[in-house]
This record gives C-alpha cells, sequence and structure tokens, in this order.
C-alpha cells in the first residue's frame, strides 16, 4: 500500500465525523471542550493536504446521503476498521449478532428527559428552550442505585433515540434485547459538519410515520450540528465496542482546521 493510498484511508475515517447543527446558534457559554485525536493520528493527517480531506469528506458525504438502511458490509468493514484506528476505539455496524435497522438515517430532534423522581427542566443544563418529555425514557431513570452521579447526567445529555421496537426479533426476543440495548453507547457520525457524539441508547423512537431514523437529545443536536444546512440531519449511527467503560460521552471534531490548530497547542476545541 502507498502512503498517499493509506494517507486517504485514514482521512476516510477523520471525513466520517461529524455533521449538523440546529439553526440556533450554540451559546457560548455552552461550548464544549472536544475530544480530539491521539498524536500519531494528528501527524498522519496534517501530512495529508486540505484538498485531499475535502476530497473524502464528499465522498462519506454521499454515503450519508443514501437511502436510509445500512451500506453494504464490505464498505461497513472497511469504515470500522479506519474509524477504529482514528477515533482510537472500536466502532461498528454490528456488535455481538445484533443491529439496529439502520446505520444510515436521518436524526430528530428528542426533548430533555427526566432524569429522577422530581426532576424539572430548569435543572437542566442547557437547551431548556427544547423542553422535557411528559414521561420517562424508554429504560426508565438516568441514575445509578437511585442516585443521580456525573455519570448518569452526562448519559441523559447525550442520548440517542432508536427504533427498536422495529428491530424483527425484538416482540420475540424482548426480554434479552431491552437490558442489552439499555444505555448502549454508540457515537453518531456528522460528516457534513466534520463532528461526531458519543452517546447512549436511552429512549425508544421515533415513531415509523415521522420519517426519521434515529433522535438524539438537545445537546446531541446542537453540539452535533445535527440539523444545520449542510447535514440536514443526515448522519451515520455506529455502535461503540467499549466493555471496559473507557469512552467518554460528547462531541469529538474532526475538522481539519481544528485538527492543525490543537497539533500547535491549542487546549480548547470549540466548533
Amino acid at each position: 500500500m502507498t502512503a498517499q493510498s493509506k494517507s486517504q484511508q485514514i482521512l476516510a475515517s477523520l471525513a466520517m465525523a461529524g455533521q449538523v447543527a440546529m439553526t440556533t446558534p450554540l451559546p457560548t457559554s455552552a461550548k464544549q471542550d472536544y475530544q480530539v485525536l491521539d498524536e500519531k493520528s494528528r501527524k498522519v493527517a496534517l501530512e495529508i493536504s486540505e484538498q485531499e480531506h475535502q476530497e473524502i469528506i464528499a465522498k462519506l458525504n454521499s454515503y450519508v446521503n443514501s437511502p436510509a438502511g445500512h451500506l453494504e458490509r464490505e464498505t461497513e468493514l472497511y469504515l470500522e476498521q479506519q474509524l477504529s484506528e482514528i477515533f482510537g476505539f472500536k466502532v461498528r455496524a454490528e456488535l455481538d449478532g445484533k443491529k439496529l435497522n439502520h446505520s444510515i438515517g436521518v436524526m430528530g430532534s428528542e426533548q430533555h428527559l427526566f432524569r429522577f423522581p422530581g426532576d424539572s427542566l430548569k435543572d437542566h443544563d442547557a437547551y431548556i428552550e427544547a423542553g422535557i418529555a411528559p414521561n420517562r425514557g424508554a429504560f426508565g431513570w438516568f441514575t445509578e442505585n437511585g442516585q443521580l452521579t456525573s455519570k448518569s447526567i452526562q448519559m441523559e445529555k447525550y442520548y440517542f433515540a432508536a427504533q427498536l421496537m422495529y428491530i424483527p426479533e425484538w416482540n420475540e426476543h424482548y426480554e434479552e434485547l431491552k437490558p442489552w440495548y439499555k444505555f448502549r453507547k454508540m457515537i453518531v457520525i456528522n460528516p457534513a459538519e466534520q463532528v461526531a457524539v458519543v452517546g447512549v441508547i436511552g429512549d425508544a423512537g421515533p415513531a415509523m410515520w415521522v420519517k426519521k431514523q434515529f433522535g438524539g437529545s438537545p445537546e446531541v443536536i446542537r453540539e452535533g450540528k445535527i440539523w444545520s444546512p449542510n447535514s440536514k440531519g443526515k448522519v451515520m449511527l455506529l455502535f461503540v465496542d467499549d466493555e471496559e467503560d473507557q469512552v467518554p460521552l460528547g462531541p469529538i471534531s474532526l475538522d481539519f482546521k481544528t485538527i492543525l490548530a490543537h497539533s500547535k497547542g491549542d487546549s480548547q476545541v470549540n466548533i
């Protein structure tokens, strides 16, 4: 394999990370510290020209603009390998023999969810304008042993809704599947905006008639730029293979200029 083809493979993964935001700009007070690539990945990325970067971004955008569903398995395996190298953790279209009905589709906007009995909208950190759902999420409270912890706060902040109820074997194997999918860690990849967000499955939905395949919390939608004019909700949603629970939740920037700036020593990466 030539150095150029290797660079293009790595860039293919880079492209996979990011897309849309709501038209409402991210408040200055709510800007995030973004996860960044490790040193080796950054050095390789910087050896690739910005032109090459944009070319591979265009290719990845073609994937998320395909009809909702799955890519060919050969393409999925290629992306799994490349993205895992870039992110520094394993990503999968299929995990433990399980998969969603779609890995490519449109992500709709969800409301905040109640985290514990007596929780209220005003107690959530940001994006209060999104409102709060009238009922708990499909998996109950976001607590650990009945307590609201920093981890459970992050889980509600960065939750996804997935159409679990439409998985063909759901009704027959509900007792096995529900605990497996409960708070399962996943990553939404938005190539149009070069942003990814790691989160957990915290609710079921949206309904089929909505014509969207996934849902995202207010934080996921805004910080992942899911509904920017460029991305229009079109994303890829993959499993994070993280048995030891080492991968933090939240947004990851894979913008070329952002990587370049970070390599020069900027500690905070905002989009």
